[in-house]
């Protein structure tokens, strides 16, 4: 399977998530290891985190309702889809990694509620980030099986 095929793929096989659920947690993947500053290995913890501070950054306040649409409203949905990632060979998991690393991370009320705090560019309006890299930003840290 390659790229979007694979996600719609993925979605046949497990409806809760949409394939934006599945692509937005490969975008938080690439901005998570951007924000690390080094190509490596991120944990359960931090993937969640990465995910949480992306879909701020993006859609600021309506972040907990576009992944609620999305069919993601705990952090135990961030394991259901990696590991369904990695099931079909999109993404790699070392040994001591398993789905429980994901769970109850943070409430989703309260990461997309009462924390954030917009921030602003030089005109104003609220910064949006970009993920790292052409889009598909992920793209470069697919396993390496060839798909990309």
């Amino acid at each position: 399977m390659q790229g979007r095929s694979a996600l719609d793929e993925l979605v046949k096989t497990d409806p809760r998530y949409s394939v934006d659920a599945y692509a937005f947690l490969m975008d938080a993947l690439a901005y998570t290891v951007a924000q690390a500053g080094e190509r490596r290995h991120v944990t359960g913890s931090e993937l969640a985190l990465g995910a949480r501070d992306l879909a701020l950054d993006c859609w600021g306040p309506m972040a907990r309702h576009v992944l609620k649409a999305w069919g993601i409203g705990r952090t135990q949905d961030f394991g259901e889809i990696v590991f369904n990632l990695i099931g079909v060979g999109l993404l790699a998991k070392e040994e001591t990694d398993k789905k429980t690393d994901f769970d109850n991370l943070y409430d989703f009320a309260e990461a997309f509620g009462t924390s954030y705090s917009p921030q602003f560019d030089e005109q104003g309006h609220i910064r949006r980030v970009t993920v790292p890299g052409d889009p598909p930003g992920w793209a470069p840290f697919l396993k390496d099986t060839g798909m990309n």
